[in-house]
C-alpha cells in the first residue's frame, strides 16, 4: 500500500508536469481551472442574466398593466401588454433551458481539467509526489468536483449581480429611497458574511482532509482483509475504520453547520429588507408619492431580488468549499519534482551511505538481473540477507503474510527501506531513478490491478513483443481462461478485472507481468486463486520461460517453492536456506509455513 513518502533532494524542483500549471497560489489554480471552456463560461453568464433580467421585468410589466387598467380600461392596450408578458416569459425560458446546458458543460470541463492535472502530475516518471490511492482519489473526484461546481455557480453570481443592479436602477427610477434599501442591503449582507465564509473554507478544508484519511484507510483495509484475518486483527480494524469514520463525519458536520450558518446571515437580511421594502413602499404610496402600480413593481421587484442576494450568498459558500478544495489540488501539483537519481540508502544502523552512480548494464550481460538484500528489516522478522541471480528461480518464504506484502512494496517502490541495503546490478535501489528501475525490474503484487479493457489490452501493456505475449499466454495457462470467455482474447476483463474470477484475474495479471520480460521479475503470492494441478503446470512453465531471468517469488506454496532453484525461510526465530525438500526435512518452521 503505497504511502505518503516525504523526500528532499538538492536536484528537486517545483516544475509542473506536462500540461499542468505553473506553481501559484490555490486561488490561482481555481481561476484558471474554471476557465477550461471560457465560451460555456460566458454563454452560461449571459443567458442567466437574460434570464434574471426577464424575471425582474416580470413585476415590472405586470404593476404597468394594473396601472394602466386602473387609470382607465383599454382592451388594445391590455392585449399589448400581456403579449409583452408572455414574450417576455419566452425569453427568461428559453434563456434558462440553454444557460442551463452551458453551465453543465463549464462544470464538468472545470472538474476534467483538474482531474487531467493531477493524473498528469501523479504518472510522471519522474514524479515524487506519492500518496496514497485513496487520497489522491478524493482529491481527483470529490476536490475536482467542487472546483467544477463553482465554475457553474460563478456564472450564476455573475447573472445574480447583473439583476441585482437591474432591479436597483429599476427600484431609483420609481423611488431612490427604495434603491438605496437594496444598495445598503446587499453590501451590509456580504459584510457579515465575510466573517462565517472564512470559517466555512477552513471548516471545508478539514473536512476534506477527513474523508480522504477514511477512504484511505478503507482502502488498505480491503488490500489487507486477507492479511487481517490471517492474524486475527478483524475487529481492531474495524474499531479504527468506525473512530475514523466518526471523525470524517463530525468535520462534515462542522463544515454543514457554517454553510447553514451563511445561509441563515442571508435569510435574515433578505426578511429584514423585505419588511423595509414593504414598509416604506406603502407609507410613500399613501404619501402620495407612489402610485398603485408603482407600488406593486416595487414590491414585486423586492421579492423577487431576494432569489438573486441568496444566489450571490450560496456563491460564497461554494467559493469557500471550492477554494479549500483547490488548497488540497495544489498541494500534490506543487510537489517537487525530482528529476534525478535518488542518492543514499540506509546501513544497519541506519546511517546514510552514498552509492555510486547506477552503471549502464547491457542486456544480457552476465551480472544483469542480479538482486541483493543483505540486513534488511521489515516488520518482527530478523534481518535478510539473500541474493538472486540470472537464471535462477527462487522462492522467499516469509512466516508472517506481512512480512511478504512488505518486501514486495519494498522492491517495487511503494515503501522506503529503512535499514540494510537492497541492490540492482550493483546499485542501490534508492539511487537508481524510477524509469530506470522500472525498466529493470518488475514486481507483481499478489492483488495485481488489471486495466480497463481487453484481456489482450492487458497483456500487451508492456510487452516486448508479439512472441512474449504468446509465451506469457501460455506460461500462465492463461490460454485456459481464453478458452472459458465469451470473445476470447477480446473479452473485456471489466472495471479492475470485476468480469473474470480470482484465479482469472491472477492468470492475466501474471501473462501480463511475463509479457514484460524483464531482467528482474518479483512475484508475491501470484496463483493463490487457482486450483493445486493448474498451480503446479503455471510454475513449471514459469521456471522454463524465465530459464535465463531472474524471477524471485514471495510464497509458501509448495508447487512454487519444488521449483525453486534455492528457498530461503524467513523467520523471527531465524533464518534457513536451501532446497524445498531440505527444508522440509530440517525445518520444522518451514514445515509450518507452507503447510499453511
Amino acid at each position: 500500500m503505497p504511502s505518503a513518502v516525504a523526500r528532499t533532494s538538492t536536484a528537486s524542483s517545483t516544475l509542473p508536469a506536462p500540461g499542468s500549471p505553473e506553481p501559484g497560489s490555490p486561488r490561482r489554480l481555481l481561476w484558471r481551472a474554471i476557465r477550461a471552456r471560457r465560451r460555456d463560461l460566458v454563454a452560461c453568464a449571459v443567458l442567466f442574466s437574460t434570464h434574471q433580467i426577464g424575471e425582474s421585468l416580470v413585476p415590472v410589466i405586470v404593476g404597468a398593466a394594473i396601472g394602466r387598467a386602473v387609470e382607465g380600461p383599454d382592451a388594445r392596450t391590455m392585449a399589448l401588454w400581456l403579449g409583452l408578458l408572455a414574450a417576455d416569459f419566452a425569453l427568461l425560458s428559453f434563456s434558462y433551458r440553454f444557460g442551463a446546458r452551458a453551465a453543465t458543460r463549464a462544470r464538468q470541463h472545470a472538474a476534467h481539467r483538474l482531474r487531467m492535472w493531477l493524473t498528469e502530475r501523479v504518472v510522471a516518471t519522474t514524479g515524487d509526489a506519492r500518496m496514497p490511492p485513496g487520497e489522491l482519489l478524493s482529491r481527483a473526484s470529490s476536490d475536482a468536483g467542487r472546483v467544477g461546481a463553482f465554475a457553474s455557480q460563478f456564472a450564476y453570481a455573475i447573472a445574480a449581480v447583473v439583476v441585482l443592479l437591474t432591479s436597483t436602477v429599476l427600484l431609483l427610477r420609481v423611488s431612490v429611497v427604495l434603491g438605496l434599501i437594496i444598495v445598503l442591503g446587499t453590501i451590509a449582507q456580504l459584510v457579515a458574511q465575510q466573517r462565517v465564509w472564512h470559517l466555512l473554507e477552513r471548516r471545508s478544508l478539514v473536512e476534506q482532509e477527513e474523508q480522504a484519511r477514511a477512504a484511505v484507510l478503507a482502502e488498505d483495509l480491503v488490500r489487507g482483509l486477507r492479511v487481517l484475518k490471517g492474524i486475527g486483527a478483524g475487529g481492531a480494524a474495524t474499531e479504527r475504520y468506525a473512530g475514523v469514520s466518526q471523525e470524517a463525519a463530525r468535520a462534515a458536520l462542522h463544515a454543514t453547520s457554517s454553510e447553514a450558518s451563511l445561509s441563515s446571515v442571508a435569510a435574515l437580511f433578505a426578511g429584514g429588507y423585505l419588511a423595509l421594502i414593504a414598509g416604506v413602499g406603502g407609507w410613500l404610496a399613501l404619501d402620495g408619492q407612489l402610485g398603485l402600480g408603482e407600488l406593486v413593481a416595487a414590491l414585486g421587484l423586492a421579492r423577487f431580488v431576494i432569489g438573486p442576494m441568496e444566489t450571490v450568498s450560496g456563491a460564497a459558500a461554494t467559493y469557500a468549499r471550492a477554494l479549500a478544495s483547490a488548497r488540497r489540488v495544489q498541494e500534490v501539483l506543487a510537489a517537487p519534482l525530482d528529476s534525478s537519481p535518488r542518492a543514499g540508502t540506509a546501513d544497519v544502523e541506519g546511517a546514510a551511505a552514498v552509492d555510486p552512480p547506477p552503471r549502464a548494464v547491457t542486456p544480457g550481460a552476465r551480472d544483469s538481473g542480479v538482486l541483493e538484500l543483505r540486513d534488511v528489516v521489515v516488520g518482527r522478522s530478523s534481518r535478510l540477507t539473500v541474493s538472486a541471480s540470472p537464471g535462477e528461480l527462487f522462492g522467499l518464504v516469509c512466516s508472517d503474510p506481512v512480512d511478504a506484502a512488505s518486501v514486495a512494496a519494498l522492491l517495487g517502490g511503494e515503501r522506503t527501506l529503512t535499514a540494510g541495503t537492497a541492490r540492482l546490478d550493483g546499485a542501490a535501489l534508492a539511487s537508481l531513478a524510477p524509469e530506470h528501475l522500472r525498466s529493470r525490474m518488475l514486481v507483481c503484487p499478489h492483488d495485481a490491478v488489471l486495466l480497463p479493457g481487453t484481456i489482450a489490452d492487458n497483456v500487451r501493456v508492456r510487452a516486448v513483443g508479439e512472441d512474449a505475449v504468446a509465451s506469457a499466454i501460455h506460461a500462465s495457462f492463461t490460454d485456459q481462461v481464453v478458452q472459458t470467455v465469451p470473445d476470447g482474447l477480446d473479452t473485456s476483463v471489466g472495471d479492475r478485472g470485476e468480469r473474470l474470477s480470482g484465479g482469472q484475474r491472477q492468470r492475466v495479471a501474471l501473462a501480463r507481468a511475463l509479457a514484460a520480460d524483464p531482467p528482474v521479475l518479483v512475484l508475491h503470492d501470484p496463483t493463490t486463486g487457482v486450483d493445486a494441478a493448474t498451480e503446479i503446470g503455471i510454475a513449471e512453465r514459469v521456471q522454463q520461460l524465465r530459464a535465463a531471468r531472474t524471477t524471485l517469488v514471495l510464497t509458501s506454496s509448495p508447487a512454487w517453492l519444488s521449483r525453486c532453484d534455492r528457498v530461503v525461510l524467513w523467520d523471527p526465530m531465524g533464518s534457513a536456506q536451501g532446497t524445498h525438500a531440505d527444508l522440509t526435512r530440517a525445518s520444522a518452521a518451514y514445515r509450518t509455513a507452507v503447510s499453511r
